[in-house]
């Protein structure tokens, strides 16, 4: 059970992450501006994350879901640090996930 509480947690993890890369992706193209480049490498990241948390519900592995998991810990913990200077909410948000997610991570480690 702990396996699929984890393994569901990272993946929304990587969804919201994959969100807001759309988002950037997003505003980038209607301002026409070179931050369109930066925004397609972060969708191809972010995208490539949520097909690899994807996997977790198809590939039972243990130490697949532990290397994945604490891939998106990183993501959200990077992604709350970055946010400190942005807003209240991509601060907090994005922090929050990540102590989830640690959270989840070691439940199963302890199971």
């Amino acid at each position: 059970m702990f396996y699929y509480l984890c393994a569901i947690f990272t993946l929304i993890s990587a969804g919201v992450s994959l969100g807001f890369s759309i988002e950037a992706f997003l505003k980038a193209k209607q301002q026409l501006s070179e931050a369109i480049i930066t925004a397609k490498y972060a969708v191809s990241r972010s995208l490539s994350l949520f097909l690899t948390a994807i996997g977790l519900l198809i590939i039972h592995s243990n130490p697949y879901l532990i290397a994945v998991s604490i891939i998106m810990i990183g993501v959200q913990l990077f992604d709350g640090i970055i946010g400190i200077k942005i807003s209240t909410f991509k601060m907090i948000g994005p922090l929050l996930t990540a102590l989830g997610n640690s959270m989840v991570l070691v439940l199963f480690l302890l199971n």
